[in-house]
C-alpha cells in the first residue's frame, strides 16, 4: 500500500516542533550546579596552561621573549621544556572539557526534555552497547596479552575470548524504551572507549538508533553513499544489487549465499523507506537489532537527528518488522527462529594487504636516506 509522504512529514514535523526552546542558564544551574563549579576551576586550568605554553614557546623559539637561565640551572632547560609542552598540552585538553560541561549539561535538559514528551526515558550515560556487528567493532581482533593481563585473567576466572566481547563504546545522552540495559528502542551517541590496543570500528564517535526485531535475520549492512562507504571494510563479493534507484543511495551486503533473502527482506516498501527518510545514515542488520548510525553527534544536530531518528523508527519497525516476522532461513535447523552459521555474519575485507603495504611505505621510508647515500656514493 502506497504510504502517504505528506502525512509522515506531518508528523515529523510535530517532533521536531516539540524540541524545547530557550533553556535558560538559570535553568541548568539549577539542574547542575556542579557543571559550573567545574568550569569555573576549567578556567583556572586553562590560565595555568596559558602559562606553560607562553613558556615553551619562549624556550622553543625565543617568543615573546627569550628566557636565559642561570649557569648553575640551565641544565633544568630540557626539562622545563618537556614539562611546558606536555604539561600545556593536557591543562589545554582538561580545562577545555570542564568548560564545556554547563553545555552539555543544557543540551542534556533539552534531550530529556523532549523524551519526556514522547514518553522515552533518560540518561546521560546508559549502558554501554554491546559488542556487536560492524559499527561496535565485534570480531575485529584484540591485541596480544600481556603477562600481567593473562594473570588477572585466571586470578578471575574469565576466558580471554571474553575479552572479544567487551564493549568498546559508551552511551552517552540515552533516550530509551522498554528495559535500560535490553532496550526495544534506543537514540544514544557512541564514543569509542577502549583503549590504543583495541581496533576501532568504521567510527570513533556517531549517533545510533537501536530497535528490537520480532526475530534474529541474516546480517545486512546498508551503506549510504552519502557519506562515505565501506568497501574497505567489506569485500565486493558480498554486495548484493537491488532493483531501480535503491543502489544509487545505498551499497548493500549480504553474507554469500543470503542474496536471495536480502531481496525477500527489502522489499520495495521497505526501499523507499529507506531513500526517503534514511537516506543520509548507515542501516545494519545483526541478530535481531536494527541500528541505524548518523555520523552527525554535535549538540547542534539534536534537534534535527533525534526526532528524525524517533520517526523513521516508526516508519522502519512497520515495514520490515512485517518482512521480518514472515522470514525463515531453511538452511538452518530451526527455520522460524535461527539463522545459519553461514548467514550470521558477514565477512570482512583481509587487513594483510594493507598493513603489507604500510610496512614497505615505512621500510623505505626509514631506507631511503642510505640508499640514496650509497647511490650518491
Amino acid at each position: 500500500m502506497p504510504r502517504d509522504r505528506a502525512a509522515d512529514d506531518e508528523r515529523l514535523a510535530l517532533f521536531r516542533a516539540e524540541w524545547p526552546e530557550g533553556i535558560r542558564w538559570a535553568e541548568v544551574r539549577a539542574e547542575d550546579p556542579a557543571a559550573f563549579r567545574m568550569a569555573a576551576r576549567g578556567g583556572l586550568l586553562l590560565i595555568a596552561a596559558l602559562a606553560l605554553s607562553l613558556l615553551w614557546l619562549a624556550l622553543a623559539f625565543e617568543f615573546p621573549l627569550p628566557i636565559h637561565l642561570p649557569d648553575w640551572i640551565d641544565w633544568m632547560q630540557p626539562l622545563l621544556f618537556i614539562v611546558s609542552l606536555w604539561g600545556g598540552i593536557m591543562l589545554w585538553l582538561a580545562g577545555l572539557i570542564m568548560l564545556s560541561l554547563p553545555g552539555d549539561a543544557r543540551r542534556g535538559i533539552a534531550v530529556k526534555r523532549f523524551g519526556e514528551a514522547r514518553g522515552l526515558h533518560y540518561s546521560r550515560f546508559g549502558f554501554a552497547p554491546e559488542r556487536i556487528g560492524i559499527m561496535f567493532a565485534e570480531n575485529r581482533g584484540i591485541a596480544p596479552l600481556s603477562r600481567r593481563m593473562r594473570d588477572n585473567l585466571r586470578r578471575t576466572g574469565a576466558a580471554e575470548k571474553d575479552l572479544a566481547r567487551k564493549p568498546l563504546y559508551r552511551a552517552e545522552f540515552v533516550l530509551w524504551r522498554g528495559l535500560a540495559y535490553e532496550p526495544e528502542l534506543q537514540i544514544a551517541r557512541a564514543s569509542f572507549s577502549g583503549s590504543k590496543s583495541d581496533t576501532r570500528g568504521p567510527r570513533d564517535s556517531f549517533r545510533y538508533l537501536s530497535i528490537g526485531l520480532p526475530r534474529r535475520l541474516p546480517h545486512l549492512m546498508i551503506d549510504s553513499l552519502h557519506n562515505g562507504r565501506m568497501r574497505n571494510i567489506l569485500p565486493g563479493d558480498e554486495r548484493v544489487g537491488l532493483e531501480g534507484d535503491f543502489d544509487r543511495h545505498f551499497a548493500t551486503y549480504a553474507p554469500n549465499g543470503y542474496e536471495r533473502d536480502a531481496l525477500e527482506l527489502l522489499t520495495p516498501d521497505v526501499m523507499a523507506c529507506l531513500i526517503d527518510h534514511g537516506r543520509s545514515w548507515d542501516i545494519e542488520v545483526v541478530e535481531d537489532r536494527l541500528f541505524v548510525v548518523s555520523s552527525r553527534v554535535r549538540g547542534a544536530s539534536d534537534r534535527t537527528e533525534i526526532p528524525a531518528l524517533l520517526r523513521f523508527a516508526e516508519l522502519i519497525r512497520e515495514e520490515l518488522g512485517h518482512q521480518a516476522s514472515s522470514y525463515t532461513d531453511p538452511r538452518a535447523e530451526r527455520p522460524r527462529s535461527e539463522i545459519a552459521a553461514a548467514g550470521r555474519r558477514l565477512r570482512r575485507r583481509s587487513q594483510l594487504w594493507a598493513t603489507a603495504i604500510a610496512v614497505v611505505a615505512m621500510l623505505a621510508w626509514i631506507g631511503f636516506p642510505w640508499v640514496l647515500g650509497l647511490f650518491l656514493d
